[in-house]
């Protein structure tokens, strides 16, 4: 059975799946994460381009709140790992410090 953690937005739900997360990292400036997916894109500009989501939390509005609100959602991976597999979806939304206020689909360069 596959586990997702769920994160809501406008009373919309996406659903990710947590085996095919590659890795959590903030892109340049503040207020947003990306949790990138081991899925890859167009490669339109011939880079490593993979899909991943953009989780927006105006509030996180500098450099030490992007960071906690990163090191939140690596943590509420791992317990959503940790929860019973009766439980297949995990929702993140309520347990972040810092609300969502946006979440969109995109299409990204993965450096490591």
């Amino acid at each position: 059975m596959l586990k997702f953690i769920k994160v809501s937005h406008d009373d919309m739900d996406h659903l990710i799946p947590i085996n095919q997360i590659l890795g959590v990292e903030k892109p340049s400036g503040n207020t947003k994460v990306v949790i990138f997916m081991n899925s890859v894109g167009h490669r339109a500009t011939g880079a490593s381009e993979v899909l991943g989501y953009e989780i927006t939390a105006t509030t996180a509005s500098d450099a030490a709140k992007t960071k906690a609100q990163l090191n939140k959602v690596i943590e509420l991976i791992g317990d959503a790992c940790a929860t019973s597999w009766t439980n297949p979806i995990f929702d993140i939304t309520p347990l972040l410090p810092h609300a969502v206020t946006g979440i969109a689909q995109v299409e990204v360069e993965f450096s490591v």
